[in-house]
């Protein structure tokens, strides 16, 4: 047993022997309604998705009915050419419906690199993101997620990735999606970096998502 649990069962009998009121109490109060809903990354099933075991359209019935969430966020790669299928997407969302699982994002790679050093490679990536704006949207998504790639001098990056990100959001606000940026690599992952271009784009329908496991600049270099 590691030393950790065994400390936490330790304790937990301790409380319970010196006070088994106080943990009655406690136990009780585990069957109230939480007050963090979670959903499920697509991510997380990268594995089995990709090793052909389920189907990307049956993403939503293995968050319900094996891990009972009713909330799901998707991965563009899983479904990559069908973003402008409206059959597949329409199948998607009865699917989810049905179940009654809810489609809070998708997280979008592979587009191009919204701070683009080329002019003409950084419009074709934010333009390369709007279908994935449109099926969101038909989806019943509040967001997309993003990655704030970029190349040259910490502040020039900055600039960059702020005008690429900015124009994508225009185009998520007339749809009434929100464009959200994840720590993903590069100076996206140094937190000082992203608020700060998260600060130049100043809209309300752009934010961050967070992983907290991911503030790893590149190779050991750490934020």
């Amino acid at each position: 047993m590691k030393r950790r649990n065994f400390l936490k069962l330790a304790t937990t009998s301790a409380t319970t022997l010196a006070f088994p009121g106080v943990m009655s109490s406690i136990l009780s109060g585990c069957s109230n309604p939480k007050f963090f809903k979670i959903s499920l990354a697509e991510w997380s099933l990268h594995r089995t998705l990709q090793s052909g075991k389920i189907d990307h359209l049956d993403f939503c019935k293995v968050a319900k009915n094996d891990f009972g969430l009713d909330a799901v966020e998707y991965v563009n790669s899983f479904f990559f050419d069908k973003a402008q299928d409206q059959s597949y997407l329409k199948e998607m969302k009865q699917r989810a419906d049905d179940l009654g699982v809810k489609s809070l994002l998708i997280m979008c790679d592979n587009e191009g690199s919204l701070g683009d050093p080329d002019p003409v490679a950084r419009t074709k990536a934010v333009e390369n993101h709007y279908k994935w704006i449109d099926a969101g949207k038909y989806l019943g998504c509040y967001s997309i997620r993003v990655n704030a790639q970029s190349k040259g001098k910490y502040d020039q990056q900055m600039k960059l990735a702020a005008d690429g990100l900015s124009r994508l959001i225009e185009y998520g606000a007339n749809n009434d999606i929100n464009v959200i940026v994840e720590n993903h690599g590069g100076l996206s992952s140094n937190g000082q970096w992203l608020a700060a271009v998260m600060e130049k784009v100043d809209h309300p329908h752009g934010g961050t998502l967070p992983d907290f496991g991911n503030f790893r600049i590149q190779d050991e270099e750490w934020y």
